[in-house]
């Protein structure tokens, strides 16, 4: 399924970020399969319960957003094709979940892989930070701080591995 933004609505920077969040969720319980080292396959374990209560915040988020989004423009669509440019090449965009599963040949594919959308799922979260009220501003912010702390937790294990 490939990711666009059409319309600037809250329904569908919601359904994005749905998307997002499933796809790492899918991700880290496919790459369980692949993990070597029992401390990887905890953190995979651990990650994919973190995605899942990102959905539901996602959820809860979307039944509060702001619909109408005014973006700051030099020209008509300048920010439509920014974000559309950021989600599009999100690691775990379009159904590449099932590609990146199959390029994994050793513990270090997957850190890597996790690292990548951790940091891709921050920037686009900050993007979207654009588009809520204050309450939703401060959900986002939360959650960017729980990819945060992933990023410590992947870091650390590129240490052990």
């Amino acid at each position: 399924m490939s990711w666009s933004i059409v319309n600037f609505s809250g329904e569908e920077i919601i359904k994005l970020s749905l998307e997002m969040e499933t796809s790492g969720k899918e991700f880290y319980e496919k790459a369980l399969n692949y993990a070597e080292e029992i401390q990887l396959k905890e953190m995979l374990g651990y990650l994919a319960l973190e995605e899942e209560k990102h959905l539901k915040e996602f959820k809860k988020l979307g039944e509060r957003l702001t619909k109408e989004f005014e973006p700051n423009e030099s020209y008509a669509g300048e920010y439509g094709d920014y974000l559309k440019s950021i989600v599009n090449n999100h690691v775990f965009n379009l159904n590449k979940v099932e590609d990146l599963v199959k390029g994994i040949k050793t513990d270090l594919d997957i850190l890597r892989f996790a690292l990548s959308f951790e940091k891709d799922s921050i920037m686009i979260f900050q993007e979207f930070e654009n588009f809520v009220s204050s309450t939703g501003k401060e959900i986002i912010k939360e959650l960017v701080n729980e990819e945060k702390g992933h990023i410590k937790k992947i870091n650390a294990l590129f240490l052990l591995i």
